[in-house]
């Protein structure tokens, strides 16, 4: 993929970012907290696709998305031990409200995650940035 192409699909997937945590805001002021926390966990996926994209990488399951930027990124110390538990701890729950009957997150814990998606979010882009200046 060329560079053109590559930025392309990065600033693509930060919108979708974007956008999927507006609908999680959207979603939590609705009472509607599993939608919501599903959106939470997209928005962060997305954003780590983004990240993914700068080593060329890329994977067809959640798994592996997170077993990649854990190794290449958090264990690196390219992002923060907390800032990957806060992505880990976002799967986690995404797969427990979507597959298991009469698991519903509280509002409370959705509010904190959507604050938790904003600043993971914010250190993608502000990474993301780096990545984009050093390399012009």
């Amino acid at each position: 993929m060329n560079d053109d192409a590559k930025n392309a699909l990065i600033s693509y997937r930060m919108e979708r970012a974007s956008e999927s945590l507006e609908a999680a805001q959207l979603m939590l002021d609705n009472g509607m907290l599993t939608s919501a926390m599903n959106r939470i966990y997209y928005a962060m996926f997305y954003a780590v696709q983004a990240v993914l994209m700068t080593k060329d990488a890329s994977f067809s399951k959640h798994g592996q998305v997170k077993g990649y930027f854990n190794k290449e990124f958090v264990h690196k110390g390219l992002f923060s031990v907390s800032l990957g538990k806060t992505y880990n701890k976002a799967f986690e729950y995404r797969q427990k409200f979507d597959y298991v009957d009469f698991e519903v997150p509280t509002a409370g814990m959705v509010d904190e995650f959507v604050q938790h998606a904003k600043d993971f979010i914010r250190e993608m882009k502000l990474f993301l940035d780096c990545q984009r200046n050093d390399a012009v």
